[in-house]
């Protein structure tokens, strides 16, 4: 699975979170340990990647977790839009300036095994919460994002999954050029 991969049913989501929980907390443990530190606020290391990845996660399995009646009911006129879609609103949203602020800004502490090991679990949570949920109830009650505005509970996860994955390829892509 990549950052382009559409899934779409909460079977899909189901695997797709499985498997991004072992490929890109593997891809963590496995980077260089100087490499993996090298970085300061403005110029994230794949640590403060890791940090702000465990930070956007954890609300998401909160939602998830409450009952669904004090989750917002998804408006009737909000049309549904595709992973690619909620993709390119988020693609929008960064080249528009929109960057982490406030409680999403990472301060990593621990060790490399252990954000790796956190950032696993962030994902295995949210697999295991969605699995409480039917592909029905996913396109019933939304989720607020700060960027993208009110998202249908599938959207965020779509956004959930295409955020992970765009921060573990844009710390490749560095990797690869050093």
């Amino acid at each position: 699975m990549t950052a382009e991969a559409e899934p779409v049913s909460r079977d899909n989501l189901l695997r797709a979170f499985a498997s991004a929980a072992d490929e890109i907390g593997g891809f963590f443990a496995g980077l260089d340990a100087t490499a993996f530190t090298a970085g300061d606020t403005e110029h994230w290391s794949p640590a403060h990647h890791v940090d702000h990845l465990i930070l956007s996660n954890g609300p998401v399995v909160g939602g998830l977790r409450v009952a669904r009646g004090r989750l917002l009911p998804l408006p009737a006129q909000h049309p549904p839009r595709t992973y690619a879609e909620i993709r390119g609103a988020y693609r929008a949203g960064l080249a528009a300036g929109a960057r982490a602020s406030g409680r999403w800004l990472p301060q990593p502490e621990g060790t490399q095994l252990q954000l790796a090991e956190r950032y696993a679990s962030s994902l295995r949570a949210v697999h295991e919460t969605l699995g409480d949920w039917t592909d029905p109830e996913l396109d019933a009650w939304a989720m607020p994002h700060p960027v993208l505005g009110v998202l249908s509970v599938r959207e965020m996860l779509y956004f959930t999954l295409y955020h992970n994955w765009h921060h573990a390829d844009g710390v490749r892509a560095a990797q690869e050029q050093l």
